[in-house]
């Protein structure tokens, strides 16, 4: 019983410090918060976007909402819908990893995701 309660806390404590290194990586950012909608304010979007990830001011980008839908009755049907909410133009790039946007359509909202197309 000790041997599985120490196998169980030696995880926690590495999963703990995982996700605690997770935030300021690179890779969370490439691959976890980008395009994500971080804050809008009068009509101006802060983006988890930025010089690093192609970004540059003039740019239009669509808006997108995911959602989940409800519970399919066999497993090869999507259980989330994507849904195109709006457009934003980029006016500010911030730094290489944050954009300042205006909103030109749609309902745009915190946690929403702008596509970024290379």
């Amino acid at each position: 019983m000790k041997k599985r309660t120490l196998i169980g806390l030696l995880f926690v404590t590495l999963l703990v410090s995982m996700a605690g290194c997770a935030t300021n990586s690179p890779t969370y950012h490439k691959y976890i918060m980008r395009g994500q909608i971080l804050e809008v304010d009068d009509n101006i979007a802060y983006l988890c976007i930025g010089s690093s990830d192609g970004a540059s001011v003039g740019q239009e980008l669509t808006v997108v909402k995911h959602g989940r839908m409800p519970t399919p009755a066999r497993f090869s049907e999507p259980r989330y819908k994507r849904e195109e909410i709006g457009k934003v133009k980029i006016v500010e790039i911030v730094d290489e990893h944050y954009a300042k946007a205006n909103v030109l359509t749609g309902e745009v909202k915190v946690n929403y995701v702008v596509e970024l197309r290379k």
